[in-house]
């Protein structure tokens, strides 16, 4: 370190040395990705002489830039194109990006097909800084003069992926020249290079051709059996003013063979003199009477531009196509009704063909002060049919009798004829439309039904079989008017669910005030489980009454009242908490609010608001209870018992009883009260928290035993087509008592093995049994001891008598002694 030398040394200068890089004249390229990379290397040898204050070693600092703070520069000079990501594309309007470009444009097209979107995007690899100006330039074929030169400003570009990016959209005049337009996007940076991005450019067709269905032709052909169909087709030609171009037509798709050859009313073609011209072409075809199976899904339409070239030859230039769908109607068909609330038929509200599409439920509010005047609801009826025809409109359904209405032809102004409760309309050709206005006019009656449907049919005068109908609800208000702007489930607003029963729902409602008075009015704000109209048997629901209800504002307080002024609105929150025993289904409450007046009629409004309750069938909330008093049964007895079933469920179930288990030789069958039929089973239909009653007629056995308990296993089961019940089966037991009397009770008690009395009594006597056949063994061993003993002694006396020397006897003494003997026999 030089500040930092010896003692005798105090030299802090740095010593300056310049760099000068070899770089040729046209400079050097750095390719995309690379890096321009700028490496010193320092080295010194040290000598060191000795001395006070100095050693032999030394340190070198190396470093660049200015370090002394002094005047000067570095300069690094680059030549780049880092615009060359830049680009433009052309687009029809509402094209994006991505989409394939539209090169070709006509010069006599309709005015919503001469506009052109173009699309840049400016990319600057130094940043959006560089970038200066932005110009879009459009050249005339000769290119002396340009079209337009369009800068963007910098509101009309946007940053997007580090670059910017933006849109210019260009209407031509018609009748602009023909030929090829070169387009050009000039880029300018912050040193004044320009950099040019050079489109392929847009080209403007000398011949061009435009095939459309006139404003009042529908997009298919209707057939009808021995009918005439007719369907016309416009025909524009859109390329240059000056040039002729003669059009020939051309049913592309076959006709089954059984039918007529098509028909345009102009065979040999149709001429058009320039761009901008434009003709009608009408086509018939004839169907067979009988069966139309056969007839095509649809048929394809071919139109040929033919011109003469340079060598007078005729040659085609263009060809269009359009495809049509082929519907077999009746000769009259049902109408067709659509139903719009504004007159410019932006906000509908019904359709006769898709009454799934719009909720009829839907309140549309009529105020109090049209009772005079009538609210306009608008119309529109189409001819859906193959002949021309009319049509009778009737009113089949109002809030009540004090709600009328009227039907005016919207075209004319006048009011429709009426026959009766029907109006008339007049002709209306085939596929064709009439607008009608309808005026509903709400009663004047305070009492009256504020809310409530309308139903519109109509029927066909050419064949009154053939009808079709609208509905939709209308609701009357009187200068206030609450309308539901969220709910908890973020699905249908004002109709929530389905939830499951015991839920919390919640509704953010606006309450608006309609009036035209001056000040502020007082709107007080009655709670659903207060209001009459929904916890009353014949208008509502009475469990509604005990639900919980929280009503507030933004900021979470209670509100009871809220104060407005002419057009002004504010927003409450109502929180209802339902019981766990709530009906699946729909259910409907209405939240009031109603003006603080001291006297005269409070003006109101009632807001229904929509719960959906979700079906709940729980295993265990089915209970049978045995309703008549037991009686003990004799042998062979009937008797009748009465049960109830309860079904704790939200729903009506199908229940299926039957017995499921019967002690041995009884049997059981079923009926209901006032049914004189019986049968193994039986089915109750019952409702939801409800009960329903069932008999079993119960027949003993022969062979009961007086006190024996009868065990009967019921089987109750739900039934369902859609769905499987086996887990809410239920088999609840109940038992029965017995009595007998007589010789056949003892014997059926002596020959009843299932009871514990008399398996002891049978036992206790094979007990005896056991112990006699035991005492009679004992004796008959002392017995057999004794005789053995007795046969010991014999032999022993045998022994002894062998001992004994014989008897020495005569023939004369035995001769004696059987005299003898024969003596004693005769005596």
């Amino acid at each position: 370190d030089p500040c930092n030398s010896g003692f005798f040394n105090s030299d802090c200068s740095w010593t300056l040395n310049e760099v000068f890089f070899d770089v040729p004249e046209e400079g050097f390229t750095i390719e995309k990705g690379a890096q321009l990379r700028l490496q010193i290397d320092g080295s010194a040898s040290c000598e060191g002489q000795g001395g006070v204050g100095q050693s032999g070693e030394c340190e070198v600092l190396v470093a660049y830039g200015d370090v002394e703070q002094t005047n000067g520069f570095s300069r690094l000079s680059l030549k780049a194109n880092a615009l060359s990501d830049s680009s433009v594309k052309v687009h029809a309007p509402g094209g994006i990006w991505s989409d394939a470009e539209q090169l070709d444009w006509s010069p006599n097209h309709r005015p919503d097909f001469r506009t052109i979107q173009f699309s840049v995007d400016v990319r600057d690899a130094f940043g959006r800084d560089d970038i200066n100006s932005v110009n879009l330039v459009l050249s005339t074929p000769s290119g002396t003069n340009s079209v337009f030169d369009k800068e963007f400003e910098d509101d009309d570009l946007r940053l997007d992926n580090n670059g910017l990016v933006g849109n210019y959209t260009w209407t031509y005049d018609a009748g602009i020249a023909a030929g090829h337009y070169n387009l050009s996007l000039e880029i300018t940076d912050v040193q004044g290079h320009v950099v040019v991005y050079r489109h392929v450019g847009i080209d403007f067709m000398e011949y061009g051709m435009y095939l459309s269905l006139p404003v009042d032709q529908t997009d298919s052909v209707l057939i009808a059996p021995g009918q005439i169909s007719s369907v016309e087709f416009m025909v524009e030609h859109t390329g240059s003013a000056g040039i002729q171009m003669d059009v020939e037509f051309e049913l592309f798709t076959s006709l089954p063979s059984s039918w007529s050859d098509p028909i345009w009313d102009q065979p040999a073609g149709y001429s058009l003199a320039g761009g901008g011209s434009f003709k009608i072409a009408t086509l018939s075809i004839e169907t067979p009477d009988g069966d139309l199976s056969t007839a095509p899904d649809r048929i394809e339409i071919w139109a040929r531009g033919f011109v003469e070239n340079e060598d007078n030859v005729r040659e085609e230039v263009v060809i269009e196509k359009i495809v049509l769908d082929v519907e077999e109607v009746g000769v009259f068909a049902p109408p067709r009704l659509n139903v719009f609330e504004d007159e410019e038929h932006q906000i509908q509200i019904a359709d006769s063909n898709r009454p799934e599409a719009f909720d009829e439920s839907l309140s549309h509010y009529i105020d109090s002060d049209m009772a005079q005047s009538g609210e306009p609801f608008y119309i529109d009826l189409f001819n859906a049919g193959f002949d021309t025809d009319t049509y009778r409109l009737k009113v089949d359904e109002t809030p009540s009798s004090s709600w009328s209405y009227s039907f005016i032809d919207n075209d004319t102004g006048n009011e429709l004829t009426t026959e009766g409760p029907y109006a008339l309309t007049p002709d209306i050709g085939s596929h064709e439309t009439i607008s009608l206005m309808m005026k509903i006019y709400p009663p004047t009656n305070r009492e009256d039904v504020d809310i409530g449907l309308f139903t519109i049919v109509c029927y066909s005068a050419g064949d009154d079989q053939l009808s079709s109908a609208v509905s939709f609800t209308v609701h009357r208000t009187f200068g206030i008017l609450a309308e539901v702007i969220s709910d908890s489930d973020g699905q249908e607003i004002g109709s929530v669910g389905p939830v499951d029963p015991g839920s919390t729902v919640s509704f953010d409602i606006r309450i608006t005030d309609s009036t035209d008075e001056v000040g502020e009015n007082t709107w007080r704000i009655i709670s659903p489980g207060n209001l009459d109209k929904n916890t009353d048997e014949d208008t509502g629901d009475p469990s509604y009454g005990t639900w919980d209800y929280s009503i507030t504002d933004d900021s979470g307080q209670d509100v009871v009242a809220i104060q407005l002024t002419s057009g002004n609105s504010g927003d409450i929150e109502v929180e209802i908490d339902m019981r766990d025993l709530v009906l699946a289904g729909n259910h409907t409450l209405y939240l009031r609010v109603t003006e603080e007046v001291s006297e005269g009629d409070a003006r109101y409004f009632d807001l229904p608001l929509e719960i959906q309750v979700k079906e709940e069938v729980l295993p265990g909330r089915i209970f049978v209870e045995r309703i008549t008093e037991l009686t003990p049964f004799l042998p062979n007895a009937e008797q009748s018992y009465e049960f109830s079933v309860e079904n704790s469920n939200n729903v009506v179930l199908d229940v299926i009883i039957s017995a499921q288990s019967l002690p041995s030789g009884w049997s059981a069958g079923f009926t209901t009260s006032g049914s004189t039929q019986e049968g193994n089973t039986i089915l109750l239909e019952i409702g939801p928290f409800s009960k329903s009653e069932f008999t079993m007629i119960l027949t003993a056995s022969g062979d009961v035993v007086a006190g024996k308990e009868a065990v009967v296993v019921l089987s109750v089961e739900p039934v369902d087509s859609e769905i499987s019940t086996v887990q809410l089966k239920q088999t609840p037991q109940f038992q029965f008592t017995t009595t007998c009397e007589g010789v056949d009770c003892i014997v059926n008690a002596a020959l009843d093995f299932e009871n514990p009395q008399t398996i002891g009594l049978y036992v206790g006597i094979l007990l005896i049994v056991f112990l006699a056949v035991y005492r009679r063994g004992q004796t008959s061993a002392r017995e057999i001891a004794i005789v053995e003993e007795e046969d010991m002694q014999f032999e022993s006396m045998s022994e002894e008598f062998d001992d004994i020397p014989d008897v020495v006897m005569s023939d004369e003494d035995l001769d004696d002694d059987l005299e003898l003997l024969e003596d004693l026999d005769d005596l």
